[in-house]
């Protein structure tokens, strides 16, 4: 079975709605899954009140996640000036490991597309893919944790992983047997290089730079029956830009609004999200 896996913070919650216009252009999944910290209820009626076909849909709460895999808490690591950043990416690799179906879409619903895409094709993996980019904060990631040269020059940072459950299993073993003595959570974290923060972010705390999806396109290009799905991202910084979204030069958006306050607001006791129709009727209209 193919499923997407939605991770929902609360304060993603609007994006996730305005996402959700264009899910169309998703193919080739027979379910969701939610995961997320809010509880079923709320997100429940949240789909319902916005008329969310929530058919072949489930959910699971970070909780299990807590419970079942302790060592994402060791992510938390003290003067971190990002806050529970790291620990997010072991909550996501936790929930790879537990749900184990056959070929699993991760998904940040900050980013939508607004192009067909399916995540596998005649059994060849669709990496959606930033070619030839690089974070240089990741330089050296991929071979501290595994050992072997990352093996592209292309960046996986898109919000959309799809992962094949083989491809999981075979890269946790991978660094479990390296590290026989550590759980594979607490592997992954240990091996990633420390850098020292700088002011005005912190005064010399060693904090470490992590992509949980980084590491899982690398694998998978190693494994092999992998095609590269060019993603072009529209990134907008205000909610009025995107009437400058062009469906020729782009694929998909991106909220980049550095501040949250200024970006789309839910509001819990109405269930309204402001001049919301105004900005899917933009995109809507650039699109056509």
């Amino acid at each position: 079975m193919n499923v997407r896996l939605l991770f929902l913070a609360k304060y993603r919650v609007p994006h996730m709605l305005f996402s959700l216009q264009w899910d169309r252009f998703i193919q080739g999944i027979d379910r969701t899954i939610v995961c997320s910290p809010m509880p079923r209820e709320e997100v429940w009626n949240i789909l319902d009140h916005w008329n969310i076909d929530r058919t072949n849909w489930d959910y699971v709460s970070d909780s299990v996640i807590y419970e079942r895999y302790p060592q994402v808490n060791d992510w938390v690591l003290p003067g971190d000036y990002r806050g529970w950043w790291l620990r997010q990416q072991a909550i996501k690799l936790s929930y790879l490991d537990l749900i184990g179906e056959d070929l699993m879409l991760m998904w940040d619903p900050d980013t939508f597309l607004i192009e067909n895409y399916q995540p596998l094709i005649n059994d060849r993996l669709q990496l959606v893919t930033l070619l030839d980019t690089t974070h240089g904060s990741y330089e050296g990631v991929f071979h501290a944790i595994t050992g072997i040269d990352r093996p592209t020059t292309h960046c996986f940072v898109t919000e959309y992983m799809p992962v094949r459950r083989n491809d999981w299993v075979s890269l946790r073993d991978h660094i479990q047997d390296r590290w026989p003595n550590k759980h594979w959570l607490n592997a992954i974290i240990d091996a990633v290089p420390g850098m020292p923060t700088i002011p005005p972010w912190g005064n010399g705390e060693i904090i470490k730079w992590f992509s949980e999806y980084e590491l899982l396109g690398g694998w998978a290009v190693l494994q092999g029956k992998v095609d590269y799905w060019p993603q072009r991202r529209f990134e907008y910084d205000s909610l009025v830009k995107l009437e400058n979204l062009d469906k020729l030069q782009y694929n998909a958006v991106c909220d980049a609004v550095p501040d949250l306050s200024l970006s789309m607001q839910y509001d819990y006791e109405t269930h309204e999200i402001a001049n919301f129709d105004f900005y899917r009727n933009m995109v809507q209209g650039r699109l056509c």
